[in-house]
């Protein structure tokens, strides 16, 4: 493959990306961070087995699980501003050399300050749902987290998700492109959250929007 057909390539990713992250696929986009959480701890699963609930929330239903997905990202970053701004620069490079360019390293963090970053939008959605008399306690939520600016140290210890419990949820977990974790889920859960509550699963090649 010469440089001119690499380009081709990178391009045609970048269309497909913005294609994935359109209004249209919001409920596959869904689906695929569940297919990822279950990808990471291990359960089979097809695709006949998802589905979208009748009124949301929740976004996806899987056997007995109710998910609710929602993205933590940088401050300030928008994916699909990222990758149509991606998608005119591939588009517009006449070599591989014109698409190098220098990134700054991902700062390391602890789990805590990780786990902290899903207060906004967990705050939010407890509030607005509890306002529309949903009952919270029949929700899974899943976070996928995609950070490009840091990096989570899983040496470090996951304190008490107190705030999130005392919100309601029957369970939250977080996936991102290398790991994969469930911080709390209650006996009504699925048993597969149940089955790896606090454990977090690590994995080398990363996939990711």
């Amino acid at each position: 493959m010469d440089d001119s057909d690499y380009l081709r390539l990178l391009t045609h990713q970048a269309e497909q990306a913005n294609a994935f992250l359109s209004n249209a696929r919001k409920w596959e986009r869904e689906r695929w961070v569940c297919q990822r959480l279950l990808q990471a701890l291990n359960i089979e699963h097809r695709l006949d087995e998802f589905s979208a609930a009748e009124q949301e929330p929740p976004d996806v239903l899987f056997r007995e699980a109710s998910f609710e997905v929602f993205f933590v990202l940088d401050e300030g970053r928008r994916l699909n501003d990222e990758w149509r701004a991606e998608l005119e620069r591939r588009r517009k490079a006449f070599s591989l050399s014109q698409l190098v360019r220098r990134e700054a390293k991902p700062r390391r963090i602890a789990t805590a300050e990780l786990q902290a970053r899903l207060a906004p939008t967990l705050r939010k959605k407890a509030h607005n749902y509890s306002e529309r008399g949903l009952d919270l306690g029949e929700l899974d939520l899943l976070a996928y987290v995609n950070l490009k600016r840091f990096v989570p140290d899983f040496n470090s210890h996951f304190p008490p998700p107190t705030e999130y419990l005392r919100q309601g949820w029957r369970s939250l977990s977080l996936v991102g492109p290398t790991f994969a974790r469930v911080l709390f889920a209650h006996p009504d859960a699925p048993d597969f959250l149940r089955g790896n509550l606090g454990r977090s699963v690590l994995f080398d090649v990363g996939i990711s929007l």
